[in-house]
């Protein structure tokens, strides 16, 4: 499970969420590919991102893990400076993930929902919590802000729009997890209504992953585990 790693975990979206998981290769190294976000750090930031992308391969290829978990560890006060909020969260999420601090990540993103109301990291939140072995009441409470903040954004949104699917499909699945097992056909309907064959495949593992409840308990024990 190593290699199944959680920079995809914290893509902040329901649908990167499960397609890194159903890949063993996917962002070994979490290099930003956006160019606002590299223009926005500076020197410093880049430096230490550098440092952190070197530490992530070390931490793929690695047998001593606990000594790259040190290394981690020691760098985040430097991560911490990082002058870009995105990605700055981004990496002390996934850095917290990876050596196994779970409850410190969970209050970061709490810190962060605080600020900036994302259905897409309230959604990991929710995983989390499960993980952390909330109560369920908590837990479905949790699922159910996910799915209205979800529904503010697909409000907004016209059919037709790419991400509309995606939107409703994260809405569904926050209702479902919220314990309102009907919403099950919903997510059916999604898939079936897919055109592409790529599509549906995609939505169709998805659904796996929601759904079957060995494949889900997996992806909580990996995020439990911290990798």
């Amino acid at each position: 499970m190593k290699k199944i790693l959680i920079p995809v975990l914290v893509s902040f979206t329901t649908l990167g969420l499960a397609t890194a998981c159903n890949s063993s290769t996917n962002n070994a190294v979490e290099n930003s590919k956006n160019t606002d976000i590299t223009a926005e750090l500076n020197i410093e930031s880049k430096k230490v991102i550098e440092e952190y992308n070197s530490l992530i391969l070390e931490f793929q290829n690695s047998d001593d893990e606990k000594k790259t978990t040190q290394k981690l560890k020691s760098l985040i006060p430097r991560l911490e400076q990082i002058n870009s909020d995105k990605e700055r969260n981004r990496i002390l999420i996934n850095t917290y993930l990876r050596i196994g601090e779970i409850d410190r990540a969970y209050e970061f993103i709490e810190e962060i929902l605080s600020k900036d109301k994302r259905p897409n990291l309230k959604n990991f939140q929710c995983m989390l919590m499960e993980s952390l072995n909330k109560s369920p009441s908590l837990i479905q409470d949790c699922y159910l802000e996910a799915a209205s903040l979800y529904k503010n954004k697909l409000d907004k949104l016209d059919p037709s729009e790419a991400m509309y699917t995606k939107i409703l499909w994260g809405y569904n699945v926050n209702m479902l997890h919220a314990g309102n097992r009907e919403y099950i056909n919903q997510l059916k309907k999604i898939v079936n209504d897919q055109k592409s064959e790529q599509d549906k495949m995609m939505y169709e593992s998805l659904f796996e992953l929601e759904t079957n409840i060995e494949q889900r308990q997996q992806l909580l024990t990996t995020i439990a585990s911290s990798i």
